[in-house]
């Protein structure tokens, strides 16, 4: 039985969270501003962010400067014994994440890992692994996965006889850090139809002329039991009427649907808080949001599409042949003609930068 994290003494007891993040970080934004809410916001959690730690020592003056009762560490480990979870938010950095992130595990510290989780398979079993290896719960998600339409049509799906492909569209920048969001939101609707053995990720292909733009069709093949595989179709789009849809084709008994409009009322509430309240359970409990195997689905399910693209011309890429295969991080050696725009390609770090962090976790 899981012993729980957190005993909450009066009302008022707020879960202590501690940050490690980077320029364009979630919980400098949309995150931040719910946790330790300005005058102009509200408090829609019970947890608090109280420690940070940045790899640019300015960006961390910065972040507590702009959210009150935010204390700067001079070495992340300090936030050991200070903290009830763990953020570990700065996708520049992401080829470090296991480095980063081994020490919270260690102490049994619930962590979340920000999308898109790890650049290789190698990298997101390790970090599996130390969790289970030290009792610490773990997860990556993507806040679509906790909305209403993800839940009603994965219920609609498991009433349905016979699964016989999908397709779906995901409102994005860049597939390295939003296209995510509807491979995700994919799986969050077939998950349970993956654990009952109609729907296992058997390959992906991404038949896309440039992945750093908007545009593009990710292929994804399933295991369908003793039936032939069936076959979603995920576009990437931008500025879709909707940040997210999927229609599941069944047999003649009917299809299932859903979106997650682009302009929904109370949008705040309805994704990014329901994933903060899912996390927040997960930090006082202790008991992780999904199975590691998912974890695991999921990176394949970010990585595979990258592996087609860039090794394989579009082709069909399998689990299988990731192997050792690594996605490089955020450099300019994924840049073209100033692409992708997004936060985590803006501020880039340097080797030297990245191996000093490294030196600073070994001693």
């Amino acid at each position: 039985m899981t012993k729980r994290r957190f005993t909450r003494r009066s009302v008022n007891d707020l879960l202590k969270v501690g940050v490690i993040t980077g320029a364009g970080g979630h919980c400098g934004g949309v995150w931040g501003e719910k946790l330790n809410p300005t005058a102009d916001n509200i408090r829609t959690t019970g947890m608090v962010m109280t420690q940070v730690w940045s790899i640019h020592a300015d960006w961390s003056k910065q972040f507590a400067e702009k959210f009150d009762g935010v204390e700067v560490v001079d070495d992340p480990r300090d936030m050991i014994g200070e903290i009830d979870g763990f953020f570990l938010d700065d996708i520049t950095a992401i080829s470090l994440y296991p480095i980063l992130v081994r020490p919270f595990l260690e102490a049994g510290i619930p962590t979340l890992v920000n999308r898109p989780f790890a650049t290789s398979m190698a990298k997101g079993r390790q970090m599996v692994e130390m969790a289970e290896a030290h009792g610490a719960a773990i997860t990556t998600f993507s806040t679509w996965e906790f909305c209403e339409a993800a839940a009603d049509v994965r219920a609609k799906v498991a009433e349905m006889p016979a699964i016989n492909g999908y397709v779906g569209h995901n409102s994005m920048s860049d597939f390295y850090t939003h296209g995510i969001h509807g491979a995700w939101f994919s799986h969050a609707v077939l998950r349970d139809e993956m654990a009952r053995g109609r729907g296992r990720l058997t390959g992906a292909a991404y038949h896309s002329p440039n992945w750093r733009v908007p545009g593009g069709l990710i292929v994804y093949e399933h295991e369908n039991g003793d039936r032939p595989p069936y076959y979603g179709a995920l576009n990437e789009p931008a500025g879709a009427d909707g940040q997210a849809y999927i229609r599941v084709f069944g047999d003649h008994s009917g299809d299932a649907e859903g979106k997650i409009p682009g302009r929904p009322g109370y949008f705040m509430y309805n994704t990014w808080n329901a994933g903060q309240l899912a996390l927040q359970e997960m930090f006082e409990t202790g008991v992780p949001i999904q199975p590691h195997d998912e974890l695991i689905t999921k990176l394949e399910m970010f990585l595979l599409p990258f592996y087609s693209v860039l090794e394989k011309g579009g082709n069909m890429a399998r689990p299988e042949e990731l192997g050792s295969w690594e996605l490089p991080r955020p450099s300019e050696e994924l840049m073209l003609d100033r692409h992708p725009t997004d936060s985590a390609f803006r501020d880039l770090y340097t080797d030297a930068e990245l191996e000093a962090v490294e030196k600073l976790f070994e001693g």
